[in-house]
C-alpha cells in the first residue's frame, strides 16, 4: 500500500496545508488530520518529548490515514538523524539550522553514499520490507527524503541565501518566536525586523528554487505571503487549537447559561 510522502506534495503545484502534533497523540490522529483537509502533519521530538517508539506509531497512523508526515527530529546529530528516517520517516525538519555547513552536514546524514554518510539496512522501513535490487530502492530513497531547514536566530538569516544555496535543503521556515527571542523581543511578532528576515527568507527561496514555509501565527498576510512564493502553510497546532476551541465553547456555554436564567 502506498501513501504520500512530502516530497510527493512538494512535487504538485498549489498550496500545502500542513499542522503541528506536539502533544495529543492518539491513534486516530491521522484520520482526524485528514478529515480536518490537511495535506501534511508535522511531528515535533524537540519540544513534545516523544520517543522513537511513539514517533514509529504515529507515522503508521499518518500512513493509513493516507497523510503526508514530516518529523522534527530531537537533535542535528548523525544518530538521531539516522533513526528517524530508518523509522520511515521520509521528511526531517531541523531547529536552529545557522550555516551552510551546517546545512550541508545535516544533508550529509540523511543522504546514502555518495551523496552522504547514511548507513544502509536492506528490507526495513524505507523500502516497506521488500526485496528486490538494492541500488534502485537507495536512489529512491534519497530522492524521497526531504530536509527543511527551520531560521531562528540572527546569524540563520544572514546566511539563509547560502543555506537555501545547499543542495538536499529543500524548504527554510521562519522560526519567529526563536528569532523574536535572539533579537531581544521575544513574542513581539510586530518588530519590523521579523519581516525582514520573512522576505530575505522568501527572496532566497526564490532565487534557489527552494520552498519558502509560513507559519499563520507568524508577521505577514497569507495573500502576502503567497504572494512572494510561500507554498507550504503551516496552519496551526494541536494544543494551541485544543485550548482555543474549548475556551470558546466555554465562553458560549457560560454565556447560554446567562440567557437562560433571565
Amino acid at each position: 500500500m502506498t501513501h504520500p510522502t512530502f516530497r510527493d506534495l512538494l512535487d504538485k503545484p498549489g498550496i500545502k496545508v500542513g499542522f503541528w502534533v506536539n502533544e495529543f497523540m492518539t491513534p486516530a490522529i491521522g484520520h482526524i488530520l485528514k478529515a480536518a483537509n490537511c495535506d501534511f502533519v508535522v511531528f515535533d521530538m524537540e519540544h513534545s518529548g516523544y520517543g522513537y517508539d511513539t514517533i514509529r506509531l504515529a507515522l503508521r497512523m499518518a500512513e493509513a490515514a493516507g497523510l503526508a508526515t514530516v518529523v522534527r527530529p530531537p537533535s542535528k546529530l548523525y544518530h538521531d538523524i539516522a533513526r528517524a528516517l530508518d523509522i520511515g520517516s521520509k521528511s526531517l525538519m531541523f531547529q536552529m539550522v545557522d550555516t551552510p555547513e551546517e546545512a550541508r552536514e545535516i544533508v550529509s546524514c540523511m543522504k546514502f553514499r555518495p551523496k552522504g554518510i547514511r548507513g544502509v539496512t536492506t528490507q526495513f522501513y524505507y523500502d516497506r520490507f521488500s526485496e528486490g535490487d538494492l541500488a534502485p530502492k537507495l536512489a529512491a530513497e534519497d530522492h524521497a527524503t526531504t530536509m527543511i531547514a527551520l531560521i531562528e536566530s540572527r546569524l540563520g538569516v544572514e546566511n539563509a541565501d547560502a543555506i537555501a544555496a545547499i543542495e538536499g535543503v529543500d524548504g527554510l521556515y521562519l522560526g519567529q518566536v526563536d528569532l523574536s527571542t535572539d533579537l531581544g523581543t521575544p513574542g513581539q511578532f510586530d518588530d519590523p525586523r521579523l519581516m525582514d528576515a520573512t522576505y530575505s527568507l522568501a527572496d532566497a527561496c526564490r532565487r534557489h528554487g527552494k520552498h519558502f514555509i509560513w507559519d499563520m501565527g507568524a508577521p505577514g498576510t497569507l495573500e502576502k505571503m503567497v504572494e512572494i512564493g510561500a507554498n507550504v502553510i503551516m496552519c496551526g497546532a494541536d494544543t494551541i487549537t485544543l485550548r482555543d476551541a474549548v475556551a470558546t465553547a466555554t465562553a458560549e456555554a457560560r454565556a447560554s447559561y446567562k440567557l437562560a436564567k433571565k
